[in-house]
Order: structure tokens, then C-alpha cells, then sequence
């Protein structure tokens, strides 16, 4: 895609966004730190970084991004049922969100999906770190049930799609070094 193209893709989601923001709030006016608003904001965000994607590209911190070896052995994945929310992405449309991270010409696809996999996780990540001032002020405020709420959004939105992606992207990594393939992917 053009970068011109790709530029006016965002613009227009953005504008799209703000143009909805505004219209909903004089139709049923609402307060920004109503859960609901701040729940809309971080599906929104995490649609304007895809949006963005094909002009910039988020990374994972650089300490973050090296994926650990208790990480490789997957245990505590296996433990948290990440491999089976894998499974429920694959063989369901949730796949849908995200098409770019899947390999559709073999292994000669592979530099790229690793991009897409690590601006998938980083986009998630981010995500979650924008949440997380709105989820201390909850908790400050006593705001229990809103905060118990925000933290399952979390987990199923951000927490989980960040270790299914961060296995996918070790498997992708040990499969292409396997094939004689680097993707920068080693820690």
C-alpha cells in the first residue's frame, strides 16, 4: 500500500472515531471517565494502530521484546490456557481481526507475519499500559465492580492476545532458524 493511501486510511478511522465520539455525545452525553467510554477508547486505539500499520509499525519495549526462556518452555502458558485461546482465534471468525498475522505464501511470507505478530503484540501491550492509569483511579476511587470488570476486558483484550502472539511469534522464530530463516526474533 502507498504511504499516501495508508496516511489517509488513518486519517480518515480517526476522523471517522471523532466524528462518532462527537455526535454520541450530544445524542446521549456522558462523563470521560465513564467505563463505558474508556472501554470504547481502548477498542478504538487498538483500531487505529491497525489503521496506522502499514506506515508505522509499533515494537514492544526493547527489555520486553526478547521473548524469555520460561517463556519457550511454555508451561506457564499451557497453565493459563493460552494454546487453547489460540485455538478459539483459529477456528472461529475472532480470526477476523487480525488477517496479517497468519502465513498465507509458506515460510517465504515469514519476515513479514513476524512484523505483524510483534506490532500485534506491542499495539495490545500499549493498549493495555493506557488502561491502566483509568484502572488505578477505580481502584483509588473504590469503584470495585467497574474495576473487576475493567481487568477481565483486560485479560481477554490485551493480557491473552499478548502471550498468544508472543508464543506464535517464538514458534514462527524457531520454525524459520529451523529453515535457515532469521526474523530477529532471538533473545
Amino acid at each position: 500500500m502507498h504511504p499516501l493511501v495508508a496516511w489517509a486510511r488513518f486519517l480518515a478511522v480517526a476522523a471517522a472515531y471523532a466524528a462518532a465520539f462527537v455526535l454520541v455525545r450530544r445524542v446521549a452525553p456522558f462523563d470521560l471517565a465513564s467505563p463505558w467510554f474508556v472501554f470504547v477508547a481502548m477498542v478504538c486505539f487498538l483500531g487505529l494502530v491497525f489503521a496506522a500499520q502499514p506506515v508505522v509499525m509499533l515494537r514492544m519495549p526493547g527489555p520486553l521484546r526478547v521473548i524469555r526462556g520460561w517463556e519457550r518452555e511454555g508451561g506457564f502458558y499451557r497453565a493459563m490456557g493460552v494454546p487453547a485461546y489460540g485455538r478459539l482465534l483459529r477456528r472461529t471468525p475472532l480470526r477476523l481481526f487480525n488477517r496479517d498475522v497468519y502465513l498465507r505464501n509458506g515460510l517465504g511470507d515469514a519476515a513479514r507475519v513476524f512484523a505483524e505478530l510483534e506490532a500485534a503484540e506491542a499495539s495490545h501491550f500499549w493498549d493495555a499500559m493506557l488502561v491502566l492509569p483509568y484502572m488505578a483511579y477505580l481502584a483509588l476511587q473504590g469503584a470495585w465492580t467497574a474495576f473487576l470488570w475493567f481487568s477481565l476486558a483486560q485479560v481477554l483484550i490485551n493480557v491473552y492476545p499478548v502471550m498468544h502472539l508472543r508464543v506464535t511469534r517464538h514458534r514462527l522464530d524457531r520454525l524459520a532458524s529451523r529453515m535457515s530463516l532469521h526474523l530477529g526474533g532471538r533473545g
